[in-house]
């Protein structure tokens, strides 16, 4: 990134060809040109007017994930220390925050004096955040500070410096633990209902290192299907268990818009086949229904002696008549060989998109260890998602023979003979 800009000047902003460039008007005229200010909010544009006689660029920062949020904090501190900005010449506004019982800086706005203005507004206190940065908490409960927009208003010469810093700011994020509701499927007396479960986002920001880079084209597809209003069809998703099927979802359901998100979960899967669970299912049109650990209820009908009916409502649902009609949409994972499944499942049409998640390569799973905070000196082979992200977590045998020693340590030596009298 380069060093400090140099200063623009009034002569050189004067004979500018800039299409923004007002010289020679005086303040008075100026402020006449600039929006109209909203009471509380820092007339930005006409400061910059008054300053540079010139409508500023602007550029909108953001993070580089949908879930990137900015951290005010560091992006304050960046300016301070690598640009060389003396605070005290900012204009603030505080506030008060309850829960910290603390006065914070709500909105800045910042002239660093070389033709460039940078505004941090209506910043907020969040917390329960994924800090993959590292970056350092405003105070000991781990509350960080967050802008809804940070812009940096600045005149065209400064194009090519501007986007860098942006793109600097951009990696001064933590990420949202937003949740998602699903509704699970449950049944009682009385009949099937649904019951209500919150499933946090897991932090994905790279797909392609999660899952390799040919499942970033599959994951738009997906998108794409599951986001379409009145739409029918079934993703499959299988593979190796611990390769990350069921992490896959918790980050594809945050994606999916103004659906109903049905989670049918492994024990309830045969209930498909019941003649009363296709009537419950059309109280939901235009839903989404995730079977986990499907393989009971897709194995191919040619090589069972009872042939399932639950294969058969899952093609009605997927590309039948029921599903003209109701508009669903099936997500289901199993860990089988794709040869076992019903090959209806698999006509062209019906299937949305089919993809099988295996372990990830050598060089992808130092990466993700090395990302994630374990170092890259205990990848010695191809690993799981799973593998990767338990790393250090010693098996459960290991752990209940560390249990047992602990105990034989413990138990006194009295105890010791009555036991061996007792045998």
């Amino acid at each position: 990134m380069p060093g400090k800009v140099e200063p623009t000047t009034d002569e050189k902003t004067t004979k500018s060809a800039y299409v923004g460039a007002v010289p020679n008007l005086q303040a008075e005229a100026l402020m006449s040109l600039g929006p109209p200010n909203n009471c509380g909010n820092v007339p930005s544009i006409r400061l910059f007017l008054l300053k540079y006689n010139a409508f500023p660029c602007t550029i909108y920062c953001s993070g580089d994930d949908t879930s990137a949020l900015l951290h005010a904090t560091t992006i304050v501190d960046y300016i301070r220390d690598e640009l060389k900005h003396d605070l005290a010449t900012d204009r603030i506004s505080r506030n008060y925050h309850r829960q910290t019982k603390q006065m914070y800086i709500d909105s800045r706005f910042a002239d660093l004096g070389n033709g460039m203005m940078i505004e941090l507004s209506d910043s907020y206190f969040i917390t329960d955040v994924q800090n993959p940065n590292k970056l350092k908490p405003d105070n000991s409960e781990d509350y960080f500070l967050i802008p809804s927009q940070v812009i940096i208003y600045y005149l065209p010469e400064h194009d090519t410096y501007v986007q860098e810093l942006a793109q600097r700011f951009s990696k001064m994020t933590v990420f949202s633990s937003k949740s998602c509701t699903l509704q699970m499927v449950c049944r009682n007396q009385h009949g099937y209902y649904l019951n209500s479960i919150d499933i946090k986002k897991p932090l994905i920001t790279d797909l392609a290192l999660h899952y390799g880079k040919n499942f970033v084209s599959t994951h738009s597809k997906i998108i794409k299907n599951l986001n379409k209003k009145e739409s029918k069809g079934i993703v499959l998703l299988h593979g190796i268990p611990g390769s990350g099927k069921t992490h896959y979802i918790r980050y594809l359901i945050h994606e999916i818009e103004e659906k109903t998100l049905i989670y049918v979960p492994p024990d309830m899967a045969k209930e498909i086949s019941s003649p009363e669970f296709l009537p419950f299912l059309m109280q939901y049109q235009n839903s989404i229904l995730i079977i986990e650990d499907a393989e009971n209820i897709i194995k191919d009908r040619n090589e069972s002696i009872l042939p399932s009916q639950a294969v058969a409502n899952l093609l009605n649902l997927s590309d039948g008549l029921l599903g003209d009609a109701m508009h669903q949409q099936i997500i289901a994972t199993f860990n089988c060989d794709l040869t076992t499944i019903d090959p209806a499942l698999l006509r062209k049409g019906r299937l949305i998109a089919n993809y099988e998640f295996n372990k990830l390569d050598l060089e992808s799973s130092k990466i993700l260890s090395d990302k994630l905070g374990f170092g890259t000196e205990n990848i010695l082979e191809p690993m799981t998602l799973a593998e990767v992200y338990n790393q250090g977590e010693k098996p459960e045998e290991e752990d209940d023979e560390e249990s047992d020693k602990k105990e034989k340590k413990t138990v006194p030596t009295e105890n010791v003979s009555a036991t061996n009298e007792s045998k």
